[in-house]
């Protein structure tokens, strides 16, 4: 088993991050949202690496069914969303216009039922598209490009400070008939990222009930 960095994902710190001071006070409010995800972010890279270390290459690149995926291939599909929504996240905040009152980011109300649904223990289950379907099954290539991700997303969070990213929308980059604002979107990836950590972790112990059955 390889050893694991450090878990990425920096929380903002005022008063500049855009290169020019930015008022607290203006952006206190926003600012402690974007804290969160940031923070719940960097709970995932922490969680990712306590589920996988330890475990064998096999453990975390076995389907348990054929229809299942591995763990390798669940690090795979996170990357691979990830990667797919950030351009268009970054188009639509370069157009985001400066917040103006020291006021709340609003999610919307079919993106904060659409997160409701994604959180785990989930009974839900949505049709993953092919352009999310996993590829990659070694485990250590999706390992490198879950990492890669986190640290993207991260940065792309830090960059909205003091932006009004609830009044940008992106469209779905995966399937049209959803659009989401930047804020909305920033919250959905990290809901996806708890959703399919849940399943690692089910996987696993799966697999450790497999081996204490075939071992008695």
């Amino acid at each position: 088993m390889r050893t694991f960095g450090e878990a990425t994902g920096t929380i903002l710190r005022l008063p500049s991050l855009l290169g020019a001071p930015i008022q607290a006070a203006r952006v206190r409010i926003s600012t402690r949202q974007l804290d969160a995800i940031l923070d719940q972010v960097e709970k995932a890279d922490l969680k990712a690496k306590e589920l996988v270390v330890g475990r064998s290459v096999a453990q975390l690149t076995t389907n348990i069914e054929s229809t299942s995926w591995s763990v390798a291939q669940c690090l795979d599909h996170l990357a691979q969303t990830t990667n797919a929504f950030l351009p268009a996240i970054s188009a639509a905040m370069a157009g985001a216009p400066r917040l103006a009152t020291n006021r709340a980011l609003r999610t919307g109300t079919l993106t904060r039922l659409f997160i409701r649904n994604l959180e785990p223990p989930y009974r839900l289950r949505f049709k993953v598209l092919a352009p999310l379907i996993p590829r990659q099954h070694d485990f250590n290539s999706a390992w490198d490009a879950f990492a890669e991700s986190q640290v993207q997303l991260s940065k792309t969070i830090q960059s909205a400070a003091g932006l009004a990213i609830d009044q940008v929308k992106i469209e779905s980059p995966v399937y049209a008939r959803f659009n989401y604002n930047v804020y909305g979107a920033f919250r959905m990836l990290a809901a996806h990222e708890r959703r399919h950590l849940w399943q690692m972790e089910q996987i696993l112990k799966a697999l450790d009930d497999i081996q204490v059955r075939n071992s008695s």
